[in-house]
């Protein structure tokens, strides 16, 4: 399954990327702190950076996040049913919630994203007059990464699911 280990290091490496996000923008606002408060001299920057960043760091990783199982779950109800009761509502959740809502978000990302890139978006929030074409086009990517990775956990649940309940557990690790 070449392809599900192709998933998981784009995965992997987006988070590696991401996290390194939270050191630029970490960089960004004290930089704008030292400038404003010390020097008396703010910068025209740093809040659209801060955002895009912030927004950047929120959405990038969770492709990396569900790879790793590590997104906030309330599983109170499912985990009082048998495992192959679990899995069963974990796939109708893949078909009915999680693929046509990751779908949803890369097509209407893709069209704002086209439209910032066509129409040269810039942004309305500081006089810096960036442009956010590239910041829109995270959108739909994050989603696309997201998308991919639920493939690969659909995937391995599927795989799961059929095997017999006893050797059901190797094709999980």
């Amino acid at each position: 399954m070449r392809f599900l280990a192709w998933i998981d290091a784009l995965s992997t490496w987006t988070g590696k990327i991401a996290r390194w996000l939270g050191l630029a923008l970490s960089c960004a606002v004290l930089y704008e702190v030292v400038s404003r408060y010390l020097f008396n001299s703010p910068t025209i920057w740093a809040f659209d950076v801060a955002m895009m960043l912030t927004s950047i760091l929120c959405l990038m990783p969770a492709a990396y996040l569900l790879k790793e199982n590590a997104h906030i779950r309330v599983d109170v109800l499912l985990a009082m049913f048998p495992r192959r009761v679990q899995q069963a509502i974990e796939c109708v959740f893949y078909l009915v919630c999680f693929f046509p809502f990751t779908l949803v978000m890369v097509w209407y990302g893709t069209r704002a994203a086209r439209f910032a890139w066509m129409a040269g978006e810039i942004s309305n929030t500081s006089q810096w007059g960036e442009s956010i074409a590239w910041w829109k086009a995270m959108l739909p990517l994050a989603f696309l990464l997201l998308f991919l990775q639920g493939v690969a956990g659909f995937i391995r649940l599927l795989a799961t699911m059929a095997k017999p309940a006893d050797s059901a557990e190797e094709v999980a690790s």
